[in-house]
């Protein structure tokens, strides 16, 4: 009886862990959509953290004082991102102002394809002459989509100074959190706690200028293509390409979707348009799957079924930003869950090996 009591009292505690752990998961998933405007900047600053972190021990080492270090590295990633903003919401107007020049073009293109197919439907034909495409369209919606990723320009540029500070304040303060540390813990533990920050840290910042380096190249090549096709919005396409490549999967497949759009929008259905799209889809493909692969090696080591969920979840989250966060996140808290005993199991299941 003793015995018999001793398992119902641990199957009773463990359905009480996870009720609470259920529970404590459910809070923090509200906090984090609650609090997505602090949370957003926080963790891009982390990131930038991660990307620049080795510059910063770099130039320390070569005696550049510390203050001058972070000037310059607020001032260039300053006017990267304002820059960028500038193009991003500057292609996305010019967009939204031509694109009822495109209405003609679209009615044509619809003939074409069912003239194409051999189909013959009366009805369907006045209804294709007499529509207008540019006002059937909800053109805003290419707006709303900008605004609801990156906010209006003023918010874009007020959560860049956040993200900022945020980054200073990190950057000002790497030695101090080391010495907490060292001074908080006994040393076994002080060691393993410096040892999970350092690998988050390798994981991440590996991941972050990889994935930097192939979406440039993706987007220049990319970019060079539609040029050579004279494609309109050509550098809003390339900067499209270049983000959205940062959003495993997925990304990439809108990313090549856009420009082949617009593509037949303005040529209809043409030899051009095929090798623009043809050479699009390799260049995807090439980078994406051989490329990469080779260069990024398993070092993330996340199962592709936990990337897809992990980019539902982050996007349920934040959104498309929480897309383009939901890899190094997630093999962050894989690498803390892999030294916390309690929590080893789960780091095993949405790790990429077995055995």
């Amino acid at each position: 009886m003793p015995e018999e009591n001793r398992e119902k009292e641990v199957s009773d505690l463990t359905q009480i862990k996870i009720f609470v752990g259920f529970i404590a998961a459910v809070i923090i998933v509200i906090i984090l959509q609650e609090l997505k405007s602090i949370f957003i900047p926080l963790f891009m600053a982390l990131l930038l953290y991660f990307f620049f972190n080795g510059v910063v021990k770099r130039l320390l080492r070569l005696k550049v004082p510390i203050a001058l270090v972070l000037l310059f590295l607020l001032v260039f990633i300053f006017i990267v991102f304002y820059f960028f903003g500038v193009l991003i919401y500057a292609g996305a107007s010019s967009f939204v102002d031509k694109f009822p020049a495109y209405s003609d073009k679209i009615t044509a293109a619809v003939k074409s394809l069912f003239d194409q197919l051999k189909l013959s439907i009366p009805d369907l034909d006045k209804y294709i002459d007499t529509v207008d495409w540019s006002k059937s369209i909800d053109t805003s919606a290419i707006t709303s989509i900008i605004s609801s990723t990156f906010g209006s320009f003023a918010a874009f540029i007020g959560n860049l100074a956040m993200v900022l500070i945020f980054l200073m304040f990190m950057l000002a303060g790497r030695n101090a959190l080391t010495a907490r540390i060292t001074k908080a813990f006994d040393e076994n533990q002080a060691d393993k706690i410096k040892y999970v920050i350092n690998s988050i840290e390798d994981q991440v910042q590996h991941y972050l200028l990889i994935k930097t380096f192939v979406s440039f190249l993706t987007g220049l090549i990319g970019g060079i293509i539609l040029f050579a096709g004279q494609f309109d919005f050509v550098i809003f396409s390339a900067l499209l390409i270049f983000v959205l490549n940062f959003i495993p999967n997925f990304g990439s497949i809108i990313a090549t979707l856009f420009p082949i759009l617009i593509g037949f929008l303005k040529f209809g259905f043409s030899l051009r348009v095929l090798v623009v799209a043809l050479g699009l889809i390799l260049t995807q493909f090439s980078i994406g799957n051989i490329i990469e692969p080779k260069i990024t090696g398993r070092s993330l080591n996340l199962s592709p079924i936990v990337i897809l969920i992990s980019l539902i979840f982050w996007w349920y989250v934040w959104g498309i930003v929480g897309m383009m966060l939901a890899v190094p996140l997630t093999s962050a808290l894989k690498i803390f869950f892999q030294n916390i005993p309690a929590l080893r199991p789960i780091a095993e299941i949405i790790s990429a090996e077995r055995g």
